[in-house]
């Protein structure tokens, strides 16, 4: 293993993973392996590579970005999030401290939001622009989040896919790092068992996809799908109610899952609207 390296395509012998070319400083060299589990985030170019779909709609891609800003007033105690059309169009915009004056500013919006003018930079910059207009930009990060569903697939002959390319974001928040590292673990534990027994057809490793959609996490991932496919729908009078209706609220502990339960409780009308969706959460 080396830094500054990349897989650049796939060993395929009859339609099975038998490896990786890889590009290090320009230079291509072949690599064998019984699985090979492909973690390369968001674009999974490895996984399309082997023939499976990766193509995320653009409706349900996030077009983010994030500054890191330094000498800004803000509560280092406090996480904040902005809602709203005006501000994060089908997205959130966030405030995470890092000190005293030091703080991670960034945006995600819906790419079918997304176009000259109206880009998730040009929403960043008039928010930033505003609320912290001495605050100084010490690193830029762009990218994208997936919000859609998982692949259909995780798994293929010799092959796993895990993390951001497996598109195990959690639809709702747009995190990804524990999702990541819950599949990682499995996908290495499913590859060497698999391996061990002498067997990594699609058929044996498709524990590893059974057993991540009935986890905790993967659960999570469906039920958040939907409350997101709710909440873009909504105008912005109607997530300012929703939001003010918890506002006093005080959880012992704060999740994802606790903060719906107490949207819900404080708003009944959604159990209708939701359906069983939010019966399943009571």
């Amino acid at each position: 293993m080396a830094v500054k390296s990349r897989a650049c395509a796939p060993i395929l012998e009859d339609g099975v993973v038998k490896g990786a070319k890889i590009d290090y400083c320009g230079k291509v060299s072949s690599v064998k392996a019984q699985v090979v589990i492909a973690a390369d985030g968001v674009e999974s170019k490895f996984s399309k590579w082997c023939g499976i779909d990766t193509t995320v709609p653009v409706r349900e891609i996030m077009s983010s970005v994030q500054y890191v800003m330094a000498d800004i007033d803000i509560d280092p105690g406090a996480t904040i999030f902005y809602l709203g059309n005006d501000v994060a169009p089908e997205g959130y915009l966030w405030v995470f401290p890092k000190g005293k004056r030091t703080a991670n500013v960034g945006i995600g919006i819906s790419g079918r939001k997304s176009g000259d003018g109206h880009r998730a930079k040009d929403y960043l910059d008039k928010f930033v622009k505003k609320t912290f207009p001495h605050g100084k930009t010490i690193e830029y990060i762009p990218g994208g989040v997936s919000v859609c569903r998982p692949l259909e697939c995780t798994v293929a002959d010799g092959l796993v896919i895990a993390g951001d390319a497996a598109r195990v974001v959690d639809p709702l928040t747009g995190g990804g790092i524990y999702n990541a590292m819950y599949t990682g673990k499995l996908a290495a534990e499913v590859a060497a068992d698999c391996i061990g027994k002498g067997d990594v057809s699609k058929k044996a490793l498709m524990r590893y996809d059974k057993e991540w959609r009935a986890s905790k996490m993967g659960k999570s991932i469906e039920r958040n799908y939907h409350i997101k496919e709710y909440l873009i729908k909504q105008p912005d009078e109607k997530l300012n109610e929703i939001i003010h209706s918890v506002s006093n609220m005080n959880l012992s502990e704060f999740s994802t899952i606790n903060l719906i339960k107490e949207i819900i409780k404080a708003n009944p009308k959604l159990v209708l609207e939701l359906g069983a969706l939010a019966a399943s959460l009571r």
